[in-house]
């Protein structure tokens, strides 16, 4: 089948950018024709190719790996890029979604005009909303469910997000999950006593609780090393002062798996996630994580088995790493309980497989929604 993924931002830095190019890739591979929409943005970002920065004014088509990449010219990209808005006219997608059988939405910042674009172009409109209940703009709104309830089939990655969308009407949602996005990861030692963050270094994230852990854990481990990997954020608490604490900031992603490879165990105590796929990335390197304690967490993560939940708070937060620290042999069993669990279910194939029976489903229902087909 042919099939749009509409991200507005293509960039390979954070989760669900990322896990759109991840999936197109995978569902590329099982043989359906894929193609990826998103802004053009007016800086560079990892992963967009030079050749959309060196382009004249206007939109750019790429062909690459097997896809097609097209990235939309917007007078109001710096502000599509920054905010969750739609400021595009719907008939701007109109060229790029002619012909395909399923447009697929990934987050919300388009949602709208993609789905009346795809309505009227004959598509299958499927939505992964990444809906975070409680969080500003988070999906939760009235308007936002009753555009889930008009989609031909919205994806939930873990059966808590499914019921939420279920208990509000939404008929046909399909639960997938996500997979790794990891590059190899090099034959280094693993540190003694290291805590590794991988995210946005946001308060929900766990990042200001994890600061605040850190002078904690080293009451009792002054030999434990904090190292942050992520996007910082314009305002909030500055780095520790610390020679044990280091932010690198957004990294490559030979860099990133190395922070997996040398780290003793992994930390993102976060108050919302609608799955968490930094924790898949520890469990390939066979480290222990720390979750938030939030119910989705608690179905990714096995509380004692592949990991722990920790309130977003520096106490807790320090008593879960030192909890870990203190038993190396239990914290190497939750590592290769995880990379069991993340290679048996959370693969991209799978992911994708899953992926194409709501892909099935939606085209069945928006088929059977035209009269005289």
């Amino acid at each position: 089948m042919r099939v749009v993924i509409a991200k507005k931002l293509l960039s390979s830095v954070g989760g669900s950018e990322a896990q759109a190019r991840a999936l197109a890739a995978a569902l590329r591979d099982r043989g359906h024709d894929l193609a990826l929409v998103g802004v053009r943005p007016r800086w560079r970002r990892p992963g967009i190719p030079d050749a959309v920065y060196a382009a004249p004014h206007g939109d750019v088509r790429i062909a690459r790996e097997g896809m097609v990449e097209h990235y939309i010219d917007s007078p109001f990209s710096a502000l599509e890029s920054l905010l969750p808005l739609s400021l595009l006219s719907p008939a701007r997608f109109a060229d790029v979604f002619r012909g395909a059988d399923v447009v697929h939405s990934i987050a919300r910042e388009w949602a709208g005009p993609i789905s009346r674009t795809a309505r009227a172009a004959g598509a299958a409109i499927v939505e992964t909303p990444l809906v975070h209940p409680d969080q500003l703009l988070s999906g939760a709104s009235a308007g936002d469910v009753a555009r889930y309830r008009r989609a031909d089939a919205v994806i939930a990655l873990t059966e808590w997000e499914a019921a939420w969308y279920r208990s509000r009407g939404v008929r046909e949602v399909h639960v997938t999950g996500v997979g790794p996005i990891l590059a190899p990861l090099p034959e280094v030692p693993m540190d003694p006593a290291t805590v590794l963050f991988v995210g946005r270094c946001e308060r929900y994230k766990g990042y200001d609780a994890l600061r605040g852990a850190a002078p904690l854990v080293w009451r009792e481990r002054p030999d434990a090393r904090f190292v942050i990997v992520g996007q910082r954020r314009f305002l909030g608490p500055s780095a520790l002062r610390d020679a044990r604490w280091v932010e690198r900031g957004v990294v490559g992603e030979a860099e990133k798996a190395e922070a997996y490879a040398r780290a003793t165990l992994f930390a993102m105590p976060s108050d919302h996630e609608t799955f968490g796929h930094t924790y898949l990335e520890s469990w390939l390197a066979g480290r222990p994580v720390i979750a938030g304690d939030i119910p989705p967490l608690r179905e990714v993560v096995r509380e004692g088995i592949d990991g722990l939940h920790a309130r977003n708070e520096p106490r807790a937060v320090a008593d879960a790493i030192l909890a870990l620290l203190r038993d190396p042999a239990r914290s190497r069993a939750m590592g290769e309980a995880g990379r069991t669990r993340a290679a048996e279910r959370w693969s991209w194939p799978a992911v994708a497989e899953r992926t194409e029976g709501a892909y099935r489903a939606a085209l069945a229902r928006s088929r059977d929604a035209v009269p005289g087909m």
